[in-house]
């Protein structure tokens, strides 16, 4: 007879925080329809998001960007940069970047995978629960982005039995 006190129950959650900053750039806030983003179409031009992870995040299931296309391109192509921390610490504590390469059809929303970049390029220390993270999407040279970035998606697993701390 199985233990079944000795199971790790665990909950799937979802967060989104959309991409609200676009620094000393061309990039320029825009609404297509009901939908707000930074579009993001020309060399130099960056979109940037900021979230804070719960405290009852256990581990990353996705990490995702959200876009809405301005063209239909196999594929676009665009670079993705993650900070990320706990409080009281460096903001660049833990980073990474990624091109990421994504199949686009015009009008339609769609996620990108960053699982990747949710991951330290030194150290390869995952993100964690209390950690504020900061994300940047541009468009380097030679590089065709056209989209409208609206946030990004994080899905996460929580024990079902967490405590607020």
């Amino acid at each position: 007879m199985g233990n079944r006190h000795s199971r790790n129950l665990e909950a799937t959650k979802e967060i989104f925080f959309p991409f609200t900053g676009i620094g000393e750039t061309q990039a320029t806030s825009v609404a297509l329809g009901a939908h707000t983003g930074i579009l993001v179409n020309a060399n130099g031009e960056y979109a940037y998001g900021e979230g804070y992870i719960p405290w009852n995040f256990s581990h990353l299931v996705e990490g995702k960007i959200v876009l809405l296309s301005y063209a239909t391109l196999t594929p676009m192509n665009f670079r993705v940069v993650t900070d990320y921390c706990p409080p009281e610490t460096a903001y660049f504590l833990h980073n990474s970047l990624k091109n990421i390469n994504v199949n686009t059809v015009l009008n339609r929303v769609q996620e990108a995978n960053i699982a990747d970049a949710l991951v330290d390029l030194t150290d390869s220390a995952p993100l964690e629960a209390e950690n504020y993270l900061g994300v940047q999407v541009s468009r380097q040279v030679g590089q065709n982005t056209n989209a409208l970035f609206l946030g990004v998606r994080i899905r996460y697993n929580t024990p079902i039995y967490a405590k607020a701390p």
